[in-house]
């Protein structure tokens, strides 16, 4: 029986590593032995109906989680402990939703003190989960480790095993690597494009899998793969959501803070520019003093797939707004290669303005190749096939960011980032000059 297993095991590993190799636009840092480990995981992971999801707070102190069951289970709870053993539990309320053919369960717990590691636990038809455990980490000096596109299914046929299963794993290795980087990162960003399809449980849980991502609060953004369907905010209990007028059945833009520095998450797959106007202004007259602001969309103004005076509604209708509001770094995806751009302002290089950061894929399934000739904007860029993250330590004086390739963990780019001028009193009239400015640097 054990050789019939063993011979079982290794056809299919290698039908894996035939699968890796016939697909040409995917690569992954892991090597055979890795996903010789990893495969036999695959039916635990899909059979985990109840998969949990820790998402950031509104401001160091607070998680928020989310997690699916079935439309039957009348009896969902969930608590919160300071002890291994939870006998000092506090049970948390939980909302309760009902979605396509399941419940969507979410907890917000506040509260919660610097530099203590609690343990959480929640239900399913009234049975408890193992504890979690999560520490919440401190507001000064801390690092965010940045990714996009993990987009499980994305390298074959989306729905066959072997491609979830490769893909997964490179999702999974990746987040491993991050971490035995970082061990005490405040949160991860991710910006956009989980899944592959949005509606799509067996690739949601897939991005769930990792077990480090019990204990890592992520902020995800509605990519357009994510787009389109209420998977995504079924699943992710993101903080302070802004109405929007045109907004996704996914869901919507949100910010939050931690230490000096404010977050704000917008979805560009809306191109309505008042949307995203009242999702920046209202998070900045919300934290008007921030030293630090940081957007995150999952589509790149100023990819290096552009040219200098290339059209791009990403350019002229977003960067028009993160101009005015002085932003200062971008966080997104979608290329599937890294570049990082010059200081930004008006669709030119300037002195002050704002950095763009393009993450190259977190799992390995899919990468686009750069352009013979790079737009004059882009500083650096790096689309070989593997895997990459970025490191940001906000410091008082700057962000430092460390970009590494998951396969030997090298340096592929490092920068600093100083301050803007904050300016949380844009109105009509300065975005229309900043997008006529724009406009003209693209004609």
């Amino acid at each position: 029986m054990k050789k019939l297993f063993a011979i079982i095991s290794l056809t299919l590993v290698f039908s894996l590593i035939i699968g890796i190799t016939a697909s040409a636009e995917s690569g992954y840092a892991y090597n055979e032995e890795v996903l010789a480990g990893f495969a036999p995981k695959w039916d635990a992971i899909q059979a985990d109906d109840t998969v949990i999801s820790v998402s950031v707070g509104a401001a160091q102190g607070e998680l928020r989680f989310a997690w699916l069951s079935s439309e039957a289970d009348t009896d969902v709870s969930f608590k919160i402990s300071g002890k291994t053993d939870m006998t000092d539990s506090k049970t948390i309320a939980v909302s309760t939703e009902k979605c396509d053919g399941y419940n969507s369960n979410k907890v917000t717990v506040s509260g919660l003190e610097e530099g203590k590691t609690y343990y959480y636990s929640y239900t399913e038809n009234g049975v408890w989960s193992n504890p979690e455990k999560i520490t919440v980490q401190p507001d000064e000096n801390f690092t965010v480790l940045f990714v996009s596109d993990a987009q499980i299914g994305r390298s074959g046929e989306e729905t066959e095993r072997e491609v979830l299963i490769r893909d997964t794993c490179g999702w999974d290795y990746t987040v491993n690597k991050m971490l035995a980087e970082y061990p005490d990162a405040a949160f991860a960003i991710s910006a956009g494009d989980q899944f592959q399809s949005p509606d799509s449980i067996p690739q949601m849980k897939a991005y769930l899998a990792p077990e480090k991502l019990r204990s890592l609060p992520v902020a995800n953004t509605i990519g357009n793969h994510d787009d389109g369907a209420s998977l995504y905010g079924d699943i992710f209990n993101n903080p302070n959501e802004v109405n929007e007028l045109l907004a996704d059945e996914a869901g919507t833009g949100y910010f939050y803070t931690y230490g000096d520095a404010l977050f704000i998450t917008v979805n560009s797959n809306n191109s309505f520019m008042f949307d995203t106007a009242k999702v920046i202004r209202t998070a900045v007259n919300t934290y008007p003093d921030a030293k630090w602001r940081i957007l995150t969309m999952h589509h790149n103004p100023y990819s290096a797939s552009l040219s200098d005076d290339d059209f791009s509604e990403e350019r002229l209708y977003f960067s028009s707004l993160i101009d005015c509001y002085d932003i200062d770094l971008v966080l997104s995806g979608h290329d599937h290669f890294y570049s990082r751009t010059a200081v930004m302002n008006g669709g030119e290089k300037a002195d002050e303005g704002t950095v763009y950061i393009q993450s190259s894929s977190a799992s390995g399934s899919n990468y686009d190749p750069l352009p013979e000739t790079l737009p004059d904007y882009t500083v650096t860029a790096f689309d070989v096939r593997v895997p990459t993250y970025t490191a940001f330590t906000f410091t008082d004086n700057a962000i430092i960011g460390t970009t590494y390739r998951t396969d030997t963990d090298a340096v592929v780019d490092s920068f600093e980032i100083a301050d803007n001028e904050s300016n949380s009193n844009a109105n009509i009239f300065s975005v229309a000059i900043s997008f006529i400015k724009t406009l003209f640097s693209m004609i």
